[in-house]
């Protein structure tokens, strides 16, 4: 705007002198050819004067006001220009001098009239055409913040859409390893069952191969003590199995959701029951020593597997031994221990069993996983998930299981 106006300017301004100047020859002002080239500057000067103020009055000014008030403008002016540079330099075309002062100002107010029906629709014009430039300019300005805001809303919608993507890729990932690993704890849960029947059954097996040793030597005495332990036995396993069926309805995330007050010596009491003619049988004796008033908040069934395969691994590894199983609560934590003499633990195992490995799942090193049998597998499998700490330690034929349940199991 200010470089057009400039511009304008001084091209207006410089036709008038030019365009009065053959009226100024015609009078024979060539005769004072520097009167005539300075009064030619002062009119150059007066009417780029009168350009910059009717162009001040037009952005300020409505139209009619602003007319009259451009009108007027150049009025004053006209008047200024003369009495300031006349003395001097005698810029008017036409007798001015010898007039009164009121004919002078009148006639000088006329020159003005003449200059502004030049400048002001020149000033109008570049007024308008200012403003025009100034639409196209806001609505290139307009469209172009319309197409960065359109841009910034995609970008925005890309970057929800890629974000919200991922979420669902990192939930989908989550949801197969959760998947997985539900069915890799399914697998050792269906393997539990089998395993922990095995031992129950091998004795009801001893039992009644015995009773019929019995009947064919027809020594019927011992045969009522027997069948009591045999139905005794089968009522035992019978509870336990439908327990167990039951447990494996339920999805795996919902078992190991199943929290409650578990008291330990009831538990304890349960699981020994059902090895009670088989840890006979091996000649090994069972002490348990728990205080019925010791609780932990813990999954009954998973630590039931738990305490089930210490009890079953004890009895498997003595023979005319000794099982000892105790609790006790030490501050914050309860513990559980179980004690069997027998034979000593590779170091490899307790190694394994006491480390942080195989706590995600990972099966045990090749070669190991024989000797440690699916039970201290699973042992190591459910502490991990209930997160109770184990700790194995196997000294002089006597082998040490601890089970640790912190603030939040006890």
């Amino acid at each position: 705007m200010h470089k057009n106006l400039h511009k304008a300017g001084i091209i207006v301004a410089a036709s008038i002198p030019v365009f009065i100047l053959p009226a100024r020859l015609s009078e024979g002002q060539w005769n004072d050819p520097v009167n005539l080239i300075g009064s030619e500057i002062v009119i150059f000067f007066m009417s780029l004067a009168c350009w910059y103020c009717i162009n001040y009055i037009q952005q300020k000014q409505g139209r009619w006001a602003g007319l009259l008030l451009s009108l007027l403008c150049c009025c004053v002016l006209s008047n200024v220009f003369y009495f300031t540079f006349n003395p001097v330099f005698k810029d008017f075309p036409f007798r001015t001098a010898p007039n009164p002062l009121g004919i002078k100002i009148l006639m000088l107010c006329s020159r003005g009239i003449l200059m502004s029906v030049i400048l002001i629709p020149a000033a109008y014009f570049l007024k308008r055409d200012a403003e025009t430039r100034f639409q196209r300019k806001e609505i290139e300005r307009l469209a172009i913040e319309k197409v960065k805001i359109e841009n910034r809303l995609l970008e925005q919608a890309v970057m929800e859409r890629t974000q919200a993507l991922q979420q669902a890729l990192i939930s989908l990932e989550k949801s197969q390893e959760d998947l997985e690993h539900q069915l890799y704890i399914q697998s050792r849960l269906v393997a539990s069952i089998t395993h922990d029947i095995r031992g129950p059954f091998g004795f009801l097996i001893v039992v009644s191969r015995e009773i019929s040793r019995l009947a064919d030597a027809k020594n019927y005495a011992p045969i009522h003590e027997y069948s009591t332990e045999l139905h005794k036995s089968l009522e035992t396993m019978m509870g336990f199995v439908e327990n167990l069926l039951d447990f494996t309805k339920l999805p795996v995330h919902q078992k190991l959701a199943i929290t409650e007050q578990v008291n330990l010596a009831q538990l304890v009491k349960d699981k020994a029951d059902l090895f009670d003619g088989i840890i006979r049988t091996h000649g090994n004796e069972l002490e348990i020593d728990v205080d019925p008033s010791i609780h932990v908040s813990s999954n009954p069934n998973l630590l039931g597997i738990v305490l089930h395969n210490l009890i079953d691994n004890a009895n498997k590894h003595t023979l005319n031994g000794k099982i000892t199983i105790a609790a006790s609560v030490k501050g914050d934590e309860a513990m559980v221990m179980l004690q069997n003499t027998g034979n000593t633990v590779p170091d490899n195992i307790m190694q394994w069993l006491n480390s942080n490995a195989g706590s995600d799942g990972a099966y045990p090193p090749l070669g190991m996983a024989e000797r440690l049998g699916i039970g201290l597998i699973l042992v190591k499998e459910i502490t991990s998930l209930l997160k109770i700490r184990l700790l194995m330690e196997s000294v002089e034929q006597v082998t040490t299981v601890t089970l640790t349940f912190s603030q939040d199991n006890a």
